[in-house]
């Protein structure tokens, strides 16, 4: 599982053993402090405002499972992706599984 997560809640997720996407230490994301390419930090905030196409991001990363708070722009987007599947939905957070037929490459 490879899980897209609210910056917010990712500690509690890490705090939990569930391997997360990014989380409150935004300087480790940062390809100066972690010496990655990838700019995970960029990634996740330019994701949830909408300026970079999430399906591009999910790739990229191969992103499995969304957590998601159900007011983001993110949840609007997902909610009507077909190749999105809601497991839960508490009406604060939402998770979405990748339909497993978007995740075989070819």
């Amino acid at each position: 599982m490879r899980l897209f997560n609210d910056f917010n809640y990712g500690s509690y997720l890490l705090f939990k053993d569930i391997p997360v996407f990014i989380d409150g230490r935004a300087d480790v994301y940062d390809p100066v402090f972690n010496g990655k390419q990838e700019d995970i930090f960029t990634d996740y905030m330019k994701t949830v405002s909408m300026q970079l196409w999430y399906e591009d991001i999910f790739e990229k990363y191969e992103i499995t499972h969304i957590i998601t708070k159900t007011q983001e722009s993110l949840n609007t987007f997902l909610q009507r992706n077909n190749n999105y599947k809601k497991l839960y939905d508490d009406g604060t957070f939402v998770i979405y599984e990748k339909s497993q037929k978007t995740l075989v490459k070819s």
